[in-house]
């Protein structure tokens, strides 16, 4: 991505953020969280994330097993990222290394990163159909929700109040 869209990207995450926050009535975790991941684990673990996003992506591209009437259902469509964002935003033990320690700052990472590319999705800088980019651009967007609700650790009540003022 480039500066501005780099930019943009995490401005949209943080509004967001701000929004979910204001609608819930409590703070929530701050974008960007504070970096705590070691460098090469960070890379490793967004790097993942980008890649079942992009193979659930085309999963659904060639089977459109996930649509209905009125589209694909996001949760059905991306079942492994979001179980590795489930992961990494949830405290587990720690050991003596430290490890077990939630990643928050992987799913802001990947936040910004699927931010960004809905940005260039809407702006054309994604090569394809207008359709394909608009189908694409569509489930990046609820997808970025999904991860956000997770993000944010908000509880069902939360979600409904949230989804309730959704566009």
């Amino acid at each position: 991505m480039g500066k501005k869209t780099d930019t943009q990207a995490r401005a949209d995450v943080e509004m967001r953020v701000q929004a979910i926050a204001a609608l819930v009535g409590r703070e929530v975790p701050r974008h960007p969280p504070p970096r705590e991941t070691r460098e090469d684990q960070h890379r490793h673990l967004l790097e993942e994330a980008q890649q079942l996003y992009e193979n659930e992506l085309a999963w659904e591209e060639e089977t459109g097993e996930e649509s209905t009437g009125e589209g694909a259902v996001v949760a059905l469509v991306f079942p492994g990222t979001l179980a590795l964002v489930d992961a990494l935003v949830t405290s587990h033990t720690t050991n003596e290394r430290g490890e077990g320690a939630p990643h928050r700052d992987v799913v802001a990472s990947f936040l910004d990163w699927l931010s960004g590319r809905l940005l260039r999705l809407r702006s054309g800088g994604i090569r394809g159909s207008a359709t394909d980019r608009a189908k694409e651009a569509d489930l990046t967007d609820r997808l970025i929700d999904l991860v956000l609700h997770r993000y944010c650790g908000l509880s069902l009540a939360e979600i409904e109040r949230v989804e309730a003022t959704r566009h």
